[in-house]
């Protein structure tokens, strides 16, 4: 059993740092060798090795060549627990290894019974300078700490990144690694990575494009849809983790809404029993991800609103700030947890590994799924534009809400997400189309963000909370909060929502200009040629 702690490092101050350290509280660190390692990932034309839940790999370090094969699953946190077995292979050996020369040991017969003899192909490669440190507690080996630069590279990609592993060692066991890892706990720059390098490098590969045709089935398209954002949503963690960039929880929870839309697109080839419990839990990660997402927006937005301003005769937001802080603290901390934990690891994994295996296509209550894209596609699409000009007709009523034109925003984004997700097989026309939709979403989209600050600046002048108190609360809360600015900020946004509301109409007919309706009609007309 492999027993490791993995950190993503993304500033290169703290990897010297670590790489400077003489002890993590009671435990030693030795000098150590460095290595330069290359791996190569394998697995079968048709992935048997990944859908059984292992990964495969050959490492060629100090001269030696390696094989080894580990399960994906035990992953708590930042702490990977893994079943490894390793098996050496002469220096001579090709890539990929060929299964008729491999040693007859418990490694090789695994895999043999995993691959069923067939031909291995490699999925990607990956090379990384590791320094290496023995751990000791007194007389005793506990861990070792590996500090590793890695290059990912795959189908014409490549991805660098920093990583810290703790492995436990000799005499080591898990209260060693828990001491080690409540001081590592002290240390600011390390944020907890629940992947391992294989998975890492598998979201690389897959992230490009879901590779449609229109020979694929419907179902089959579900599948690849689901499977390249699923990626996305993973090749995001470490970002998010850290907090640094907020693009990186923007992305990652874009990923996850595409996932929802998806589930609809393709509802009618799904099964929806067993499909159930996986969008349960993407929901609740997208609205984890998405409470912090806003609050970057509403930051974002709040100093763009500063900015305006002379310098020295800016607002004070004081008020604002203190609610925005804790608020955007309170759901860091939620957020963390939750990925950071069983759940979210088991959605994951459990995810990935059913739609890695080809959809049922003969499910007598989903005959739609076995339906040709070249045939179906036509159909989705104008499904979704249904619901795209109802709408635009609701929001042509005198009695037209502001929940009407956030529901607007919601089908422009599912019109322009099912264009993306059919990109491949649509006609060049799709492009401009999306292009119009991306830019109407936003203009909706600046709309609903206006009401939704406008909403938490009324809490904060009521409460001077980001929302309102509980009822057992309430009698703590103080008066009113005094403070101008952010009335006047409240006036601000309430002014922007009248005007976008009002620019709506022209909005609207950007896109009528544009030849929207032509542009999909000749899109969609190029799967019949």
């Amino acid at each position: 059993m492999e027993v490791e702690a993995k950190f993503t490092i993304q500033d290169p101050q703290v990897y010297a740092q670590v790489q400077a350290l003489d002890a993590l509280g009671r435990f030693a660190l030795a000098a150590g060798p460095v290595y330069d390692i290359h791996d190569i990932y394998f697995d079968t034309p048709d992935l048997r090795v990944l859908q059984a839940g292992y990964a495969c790999r050959q490492r060629e370090q100090n001269g030696q060549r390696l094989l080894t094969l580990k399960t994906l699953h035990g992953v708590s946190g930042a702490v990977h627990r893994r079943e490894e077995w390793e098996t050496s292979l002469p220096a001579t050996a090709p890539i990929p290894p060929l299964p008729a020369q491999w040693p007859d040991d418990a490694p090789c017969r695994q895999l043999l019974t995993l691959t069923e003899n067939a031909p291995l192909k490699p999925l990607f490669s990956l090379r990384q300078r590791r320094h290496t440190r023995p751990i000791h507690c007194g007389q005793r080996l506990v861990a070792e700490m590996n500090l590793d630069t890695v290059t990912l590279a795959c189908a014409g990609s490549e991805q660098s990144f920093m990583e810290l592993e703790i492995e436990l060692k000799g005499e080591g066991n898990e209260a060693d690694l828990a001491a080690i890892l409540a001081y590592l706990a002290e240390t600011p720059g390390l944020s907890a990575q629940p992947l391992s390098k294989f998975e890492q490098g598998l979201a690389l590969l897959n992230a490009a494009s879901p590779g449609l045709t229109p020979e694929d089935t419907v179902a089959e398209a579900a599948r690849k849809t689901l499977r390249l954002h699923l990626l996305r949503m993973i090749l995001n963690e470490s970002g998010t983790r850290a907090g640094r960039d907020p693009e990186a929880l923007h992305d990652m929870r874009v990923a996850t809404r595409r996932m929802r839309t998806a589930f609809r697109v393709f509802a009618d080839a799904l099964d929806a029993e067993a499909m159930a419990p996986y969008l349960r839990d993407l929901r609740r990660t997208g609205r984890l991800l998405g409470r912090v997402r806003d609050l970057d927006v509403f930051r974002e937005k709040a100093q763009a609103y500063l900015e305006t301003f002379a310098k020295g005769a800016q607002p004070d937001l004081t008020a604002l700030q203190h609610a925005w802080d804790a608020e955007y603290e309170h759901a860091r901390v939620k957020l963390l947890k939750y990925l950071n934990g069983r759940r979210y690891a088991r959605f994951k994994y459990g995810f990935a590994l059913l739609i890695e295996a080809p959809f049922p296509t003969t499910v007598v209550a989903l005959p739609y799924a076995a339906q040709r894209m070249a045939e179906a596609v036509s159909e989705i699409i104008r499904g979704r534009l249904t619901e795209f000009y109802a709408c635009r007709a609701r929001l042509e009523q005198p009695d037209a809400t502001l929940t009407d034109y956030h529901q607007m925003r919601i089908v422009t984004k599912n019109l322009r997400y099912t264009l993306e997700y059919f990109r491949e097989v649509l006609g060049v026309e799709a492009e401009q189309a999306i292009t119009e939709l991306k830019t109407l979403q936003n203009h909706l989209g600046a709309l609903q963000d206006a009401v939704v600050a406008s909403t938490h600046l009324h809490h904060v002048l009521a409460w001077g909370t980001w929302t309102p108190p509980t009822d057992a609360d309430l009698r703590w809360c103080k008066a009113p909060v005094a403070a101008p600015d952010v009335a006047a900020y409240l006036a601000f946004q309430q002014a922007e929502i009248h005007r976008l509301v009002s620019a709506f109409p022209e909005a609207w007919k950007r896109l009528e200009r544009a030849g929207f309706e032509p542009l999909i009609a000749n899109a969609i007309a190029a799967l019949s040629t």
